[in-house]
């Protein structure tokens, strides 16, 4: 079924940037060039300073928070990327979130889970269907557990997941056109709605050179023809902007080139919010979830031989 856009736009498209790294210097000036070219998006957040191997501003950076607070009074959407890179309790995460609300004025709507830390919500092998999680269990053993979901964890915050978070993001594609491999997003997944409610899928951006690649004039012509939509996760912190404060040139000429395009630049909350009013709620099936599963798989493969991670 195609989606009919607001205002009669051609197509949807918002990014996903995670805040691995980031810092005012290095992703200021990206948004400042998205702003100019009236791209608003989605950029998520810590609460607290990072616990592990990696960097970056968080909320209680008062510098920080001003640079997100101007987001936000931008119209920039604010996510949680967990509270904090690292090992975090249950205490920690519930002062964390009112942290959040209390300097931003709302609780986060979106929430990604930050890549191993324990408080992460069904991740692992909990993120797949029976086929892929026993892979996985197979392959990592207790080496990728997370215990969001646990009840009998320190880390668990799932009922105060599924009381304040509207959506998580779980499987990540090659295609531009995220709502034609999976188009039944967002959804409720019934072996997951104790601790969530809402999925959705992204497309894969992760660093410059990845995004670039995706939106390669040829792919953002074709998302415009299918009249799809496009939610990119990225990491604006990696190399998208160098040591002196220049922009990536190519990211330069493929945000123009988007930007002149007649598409619904909208934060990904609002462009989740929509397909869901569109929709309506509803679960998917196992085999609908079970298919996503390899997509993912050969995504992910075929990735790994393309850009060699």
């Amino acid at each position: 079924m195609k989606i009919k856009w607001p205002d009669n736009k051609k197509f949807a498209f918002t990014i996903v940037d995670d805040t691995e790294n980031s810092t005012i210097e290095n992703v200021k000036p990206i948004y400042d060039f998205l702003y100019q070219h009236g791209l608003i998006t989605t950029k998520t957040v810590w609460v607290y300073p990072s616990r592990d191997c990696f960097t970056g501003g968080c909320l209680l950076d008062n510098d920080y928070l001003e640079f997100i607070a101007d987001l936000k009074a931008k119209g920039y959407e604010i996510g949680i990327h967990n509270v904090g890179a690292g090992e975090y309790t249950r205490e920690e995460i519930i002062k964390g979130l009112d942290l959040f609300k209390e300097k931003l004025g709302f609780y986060p709507s979106i929430h990604i889970n930050h890549y191993s830390n324990k408080d992460n919500i069904y991740w692992g092998h909990e993120r797949f269907q029976l086929i892929l999680r026993s892979l996985f269990k197979i392959i990592y053993g207790e080496k990728r557990k997370f215990y969001g979901t646990d009840i009998n964890s320190k880390y668990f915050w799932g009922d105060i997941c599924k009381s304040k978070i509207r959506y998580i993001r779980n499987y990540t594609f090659n295609d531009i056109n995220t709502l034609k491999i999976d188009p039944l997003m967002p959804y409720m997944d019934k072996n997951k709605e104790k601790y969530s409610n809402y999925w959705f899928s992204s497309s894969d951006g992760h660093t410059v050179k990845e995004f670039n690649a995706l939106l390669k004039r040829e792919n953002v012509d074709r998302l415009e023809y299918e009249g799809g939509a496009c939610i990119v996760y990225t990491h604006f912190a990696y190399n998208f902007v160098d040591s002196k404060g220049r922009i990536n040139e190519d990211f330069a000429e493929k945000i123009k080139y988007l930007a002149s395009k007649d598409g619904w630049f909208v934060p990904a909350g609002v462009l989740l919010d929509y397909l869901l009013s569109f929709k309506g709620n509803h679960y998917v099936s196992k085999s609908y979830l079970t298919a996503l599963d390899f997509k993912w798989l050969l995504d992910r493969i075929i990735k790994r031989i393309r850009f060699n991670k």
